[in-house]
């Protein structure tokens, strides 16, 4: 029995297999075959969709797709470590869209293929994973990405050690060049301070002008949630606070 949850857990982690770093991947190949609709333009771009493990945590996938001179669609997803996994296969007929991924991870081989139905701004189907010698098969929807996820306001909660919740909103520009942003109420406005998005990993700095207190905040991204911890000596050695953010 401890076995089969070994594996099961296993299957299960290979089924929430990527977070982003960076929504634009390079040199990811793939093969398509399309020659009825003419229309593989309808699939380009960024796609997510967020799983829940065994373990209750979240995991926030994000593939790409693009299309080549040649007619060709290529794209990628991302394990957690960032590391680049290329689709073996992308087919798309009519509406019907298939991604194949076989890769290899831990020494185990599996393969992972996820179709659906495309509309203008989601693909609802299923995921079925190949691990071993069994065969998974899960609901799968994935929506189309904002080139830019993190702009705009969050409505931003810390949960204190006194039971209690201090509120504020959290405002994010993110473009080509990269993040910046702060966070304010009634009582603070403060920049984030070296602030960095990656792996769908944010993680940022806030400083109180009036004591010196200085806050350092780790978070990941899961569509319209932010979910992480803060730290700062002012608040004790070692101790870490939760937090939380909602896109309005």
């Amino acid at each position: 029995m401890k076995r089969t949850k070994s594996t099961q857990k296993e299957a299960a982690w290979i089924f929430q297999i990527a977070l982003l770093l960076h929504f634009c991947f390079q040199g990811v190949s793939a093969i398509a075959e399309d020659k009825g609709s003419g229309r593989k333009d309808r699939i380009v771009g960024a796609w997510t969709w967020t799983s829940k493990q065994s373990d209750g945590e979240l995991f926030t996938s994000v593939m790409d797709i693009s299309l080549e001179e040649s007619g060709s669609l290529m794209g990628g997803i991302r394990n957690p470590k960032g590391e680049r996994i290329p689709f073996e296969s992308v087919n798309m007929k009519g509406d019907q869209v298939q991604v194949v991924v076989d890769h290899e991870i831990m020494g185990q081989a599996f393969k992972a293929s996820y179709g659906g139905k495309l509309t203008k701004s989601n693909i609802a189907g299923e995921v079925v994973i190949r691990f071993q010698d069994r065969i998974l098969r899960r609901d799968w929807k994935a929506r189309r990405l904002l080139e830019f996820p993190l702009t705009g306001e969050w409505d931003w909660k810390l949960s204190t050690p006194d039971g209690n919740e201090l509120k504020a909103t959290l405002i994010i520009h993110q473009d080509v060049e990269g993040v910046s942003g702060r966070l304010e109420s009634e009582q603070f406005n403060m920049p984030l301070r070296d602030i960095s998005f990656k792996a769908g990993q944010l993680k940022f700095v806030t400083q109180r002008e009036e004591n010196g207190g200085t806050f350092y905040s780790s978070g990941k991204w899961h569509g319209n949630l932010l979910s992480g911890q803060v730290s700062s000596p002012s608040i004790g050695e070692g101790l870490k606070l939760p937090w939380e953010a909602r896109k309005r």
